[in-house]
């Protein structure tokens, strides 16, 4: 039995004629937090957009659990599977977007609800038991009845995590989740990440917060051009910096 919680091998993704990223390998482990970083257009976000299934990709295979999903290989050919199966393979993950994207007609409590009554099919009243509690772990327990008009961009950041973890995915992708915020609501965002990652989720995050990736990863990516230029710990990643075009990112940033 592998260790492993998502294998990507050789992964391919091609706008018409124009490539995102060829041949991306990574490995991530049970309560692995693996940041990535790099320049804009290097693929970070449709990296996330495929591992979710939210983007076709050309080739290559992704692994979650033990299971390949979007494809699979049928009389020495590449298949999609169909919308039925796609759907139950995008729930082995959450994904947290740069954008709230909560209903505004529903309340935090009813946002968060949703997926779990007509996506996992559990009894409205039980579903209200487990909102609650995780908006309450998120700092918004006095929140559960307001809707997303009425909180702030950190609040209903906080609702868009507490929603995605309550489907209790395998992994879960933050993308850019703090570039929409005004400067002083980023700290509340990250620090929920924080905890997350000290319970033990497996999480794989796109960010710029340089800083906050160094404190909170197991391992970082660096992409540039397409390509994982450099996997390695936050130390290695943004103190030794061997890689000169590595070095000439992180120029932009403290550390």
């Amino acid at each position: 039995m592998s260790d492993l919680i998502l294998k990507i091998n050789n992964l391919k993704k091609w706008y018409g004629i124009n490539k995102v990223f060829e041949d991306v390998c990574l490995e991530v482990r049970p309560k692995e937090v693996v940041s990535i970083v790099g320049t804009s257009g290097s693929g970070k976000t449709t990296l996330l957009r495929c591992i979710i299934l939210l983007e076709e990709f050309q080739g290559g295979s992704i692994i979650i659990d033990g299971n390949e999903i979007g494809y699979h290989i049928v009389n020495s050919e590449r298949k999609r599977y169909s919308e039925k199966v796609f759907s139950s393979q995008r729930i082995l993950t959450g994904m947290v977007f740069q954008s709230f994207n909560l209903f505004p007609h529903l309340t935090a409590l009813q946002n968060l609800t949703l997926g779990l009554i007509k996506v996992k099919h559990i009894d409205k009243s039980e579903a209200n038991k487990i909102g609650i509690k995780l908006l309450e772990r998120v700092g918004l327990g006095e929140k559960i009845h307001s809707y997303p008009s009425k909180l702030s961009g950190g609040q209903q950041q906080r609702v868009a995590i507490a929603r995605a973890i309550a489907m209790k995915p395998k992994i879960m992708l933050f993308d850019e989740v703090t570039s929409s915020l005004d400067p002083e609501l980023v700290g509340e965002v990250l620090n929920v990440i924080k905890q997350l990652a000290k319970d033990g989720t497996t999480m794989i995050i796109v960010t710029h917060e340089m800083n906050f990736a160094y404190e909170v990863s197991d391992k970082v990516v660096f992409m540039d051009a397409g390509r994982i230029a450099a996997i390695g710990t936050p130390h290695e990643i943004f103190i030794e910096k061997k890689l000169p075009r590595l070095k000439e990112f992180l120029l932009n940033f403290n550390k």
